[in-house]
């Protein structure tokens, strides 16, 4: 999907630092400040269900409407918004989500439905605009912008459950850590509307989600699936593994902002570095080791009631499943498709991961055990190796 750090030679001097500073880096802290927001819930959402009296599978069905709201906002709304240029759809995706956060922190009761809906919006215009975006600029500098910009997202989950567990453990309001994320998404709002060339327009959007290609190209099916579930578990981890570590494990939030840093570190190291290490390997056994890296570390995780224990897991599960997704989009230069609509069109099928495992981990979480809800996971992660089974070997396996 990008350019392998590797193999890009850029030509060094003042041009090269001035695009970084003024286009990539504020495209690079919207992603941040957007895997804040979600690294930042993952810790506090234990309070937001007992302040709220929302149950696992109350909270479930909240994360299928955020889901839900996401993908029509991909399919429905971000095509009929891409005559407007990017220096307006970034920063209003941004702050859209600014929006939905501050709601989150904000409303009571039954109305936080309406926070997880605006919170669904800003999540399918981020993801929309700002990998266009990420992409234009990519394009022009011949830098792996896309590759940070995910690494990013790690970043910011990191940061934004050191923010939680920091303010948890000082005793502050879990609103007040929310409300910070939500003042962190505005600010990369200013930021890009500052920034973004107000010359360049997302001209490839109507066709970004576009699911047609998989029924020209079937083969385009098995890196869709590996997508899917490697997004299923990201996804689960993002939202269920908090109580999963506060319930289960018994840990404080402090604890558990310590133990998902350790998960979002190694997600940023391996979107860093994976591909140095592992696609040499060839895609196909770079998803294989990914899927079985992701297998172990889960069902460690699950198995042991050590906080030590979990957060050694985490590191293994978090840099294993962060090469998935990357080599997975490599594989569609199997069909014939162009490589960008392939691409979107796997991205789609990747996202109905998130549609169907939240109210599905819900109910596992009230019927069985949250750590039922980890065993979902490993199963998610058994899906990865069976669909690349069915890959056709490439030259390097």
């Amino acid at each position: 999907m990008t350019d392998d750090p590797a193999s890009v030679r850029p030509e060094s001097g003042p041009s090269d630092r001035r695009p970084f500073r003024r286009e990539i880096m504020p495209l690079l802290a919207g992603y941040w400040a957007f895997g804040q927001y979600w690294g930042v819930w993952v810790i506090l959402v234990y309070e937001v269900q007992q302040d709220n009296g929302i149950t696992n599978a109350g909270m479930g069905a909240r994360y299928t409407l955020l889901s839900a709201s996401a993908v029509l906002v991909m399919l429905l709304l971000a095509p009929r918004l891409q005559g407007l240029p990017l220096a307006t759809s970034v920063p209003l995706s941004l702050a859209s989500l600014a929006v939905g956060a501050a709601a989150t922190a904000l409303l009571p009761g039954g109305a936080l439905l309406v926070a997880f809906a605006l919170v669904g919006l800003g999540n399918g215009l981020i993801d929309v605009y700002l990998n266009v975006a990420a992409q234009r600029v990519e394009s022009g500098t011949r830098r792996p912008v896309l590759q940070w910009l995910h690494a990013s997202y790690a970043l910011g989950g990191f940061t934004g459950a050191a923010l939680a567990g920091g303010l948890s453990v000082l005793g502050a309001d879990y609103r007040v850590a929310i409300m910070l994320s939500g003042v962190a998404l505005a600010g990369a709002a200013w930021w890009t509307r500052r920034t973004v060339s107000p010359e360049a327009r997302a001209e490839d959007a109507a066709a970004t989600f576009s699911i047609s290609a998989l029924f020209r190209s079937p083969v385009l099916w098995i890196p869709a699936s590996i997508v899917r579930f490697a997004f299923l578990v990201e996804g689960s981890m993002d939202t269920w593994s908090g109580n999963y570590l506060r319930i289960e494990i018994g840990t404080s939030a402090g604890v558990a902002a310590l133990l998902f840093m350790a998960f979002s570190t190694a997600v940023f190291l391996g979107r860093m570095f994976a591909g140095h290490v592992l696609f040499g390997l060839g895609r196909r056994r770079t998803v294989l080791v990914a899927g079985v890296g992701s297998a172990v570390g889960g069902l460690i995780a699950t198995l042991t009631s050590s906080s030590l224990v979990v957060g050694l897991a985490f590191l293994l599960l978090g840099f294993t499943l962060s090469a998935a997704a990357p080599a997975a989009f490599g594989l569609v230069e199997a069909s014939d498709e162009d490589p960008t609509t392939a691409i979107a069109a796997v991205t789609t099928v990747g996202y109905t991961g998130f549609i169907w495992s939240p109210p599905l981990l819900g109910w596992v979480a009230d019927t069985f055990s949250l750590r039922g809800t980890m065993t979902v996971i490993v199963i998610a992660t058994l899906g990865i190796i069976g669909a690349v089974l069915a890959t056709p070997r490439d030259r390097a396996g």
